[in-house]
């Protein structure tokens, strides 16, 4: 957890975003470029990007939101909002309606291209002063620059993905959180799944494994360790004999997946990597061992 000047707050990082966010704030939907937080009386904050988008991407992100009905170009931010966003171009807007209101802008930011749009939404009192310094809290916070791969952490998963893997798809359900990652027409598939105890008190970490990464094949399986836990490898398609090599040659991807039991968290953590060339064992390993429980 962080402190500031006036709130508790906890680090988040989604798909090249980087925020800060009070404890009781829940990620209630997710996009590729997009998050939504709950608090105990409802909305609370969103935002939107998308990298290299653009002053016209900033244009665009306010167009997106005034023919709603509610929300209009305009408006003035509190001048603490201001100051975090000082390096950003920025647009405001605003709505109220039905006794709610949220008051936000589109952003561009010119060093890099990244084009956004946020609003922050009044609690029961309005915008309270209270609620302004909260949410200047959270804009302070605000990163988009950190150097390397994207990170993730959300939902009590730590991961930065391997160069060259983007974001293509997610999934949280309880107990349940998929991050999967393309690079070309290799897919890097990672999960999470809780609690640990009462899944493998249902199967062994074999079978589990082979449902977590939707096994519709036969897979070869054997037991390691991954990070210091015990794990379980699933094979498909990685020898080196004709009948392997030739079904890859047709089109017919190979996967190595890994999935391990944390038993000090009570979480299984893994990653599986489909490729039309065999996967590096030790490279999968690391990829895996970079997911972390938090």
């Amino acid at each position: 957890m962080q402190a500031n000047d006036f709130f508790p707050l906890v680090p988040l990082a989604w798909n090249g975003v980087a925020l800060s966010v009070p404890e009781d704030w829940r990620p209630a939907r997710l996009g590729l470029g997009y998050l939504f937080f709950e608090d105990a009386d409802g909305p609370a904050f969103e935002c939107k990007w998308r990298r290299g988008a653009g002053r016209e991407g900033m244009e665009a992100a306010l167009r997106a939101l005034t023919p709603k009905g509610r929300a209009t170009a305009g408006g003035q931010l509190p001048d603490d909002w201001l100051a975090a966003l000082a390096d950003f171009e920025l647009m405001p807007l605003s709505w109220g309606q039905a006794g709610r209101a949220g008051l936000g802008a589109a952003l561009f930011c010119p060093d890099c291209g990244l084009a956004a749009v946020f609003q922050g939404f009044a609690g029961p009192d309005g915008f309270s002063t209270g609620r302004k310094r909260l949410l200047a809290s959270v804009l302070r916070s605000f990163r988009h620059h950190d150097p390397g791969p994207p990170a993730f952490r959300l939902f009590g998963l730590s991961f930065v993905a391997p160069p060259g893997f983007a974001l293509a798809a997610h999934e949280f359900v309880p107990g349940r959180f998929v991050l999967s990652f393309a690079a070309g027409r290799e897919r890097l598939d990672v999960v999470r799944l809780a609690p640990a105890d009462v899944l493998l008190a249902a199967a062994d970490l074999g079978a589990v494994a082979a449902r977590a990464f939707g096994s519709t094949e036969a897979e070869a399986q054997s037991p390691g360790t991954v990070a210091g836990c015990p794990a379980v490898w699933l094979a498909r398609r990685q020898g080196s004999g004709f009948l392997d090599v030739a079904a890859r040659h047709l089109g017919r991807q190979g996967r190595l997946a890994v999935l391990r039991h944390d038993r000090d968290a009570n979480k299984l953590l893994g990653a599986a990597l489909a490729s039309a060339r065999p996967v590096d064992r030790e490279w999968l390993a690391e990829t895996a061992a970079a997911c972390v429980s938090l």
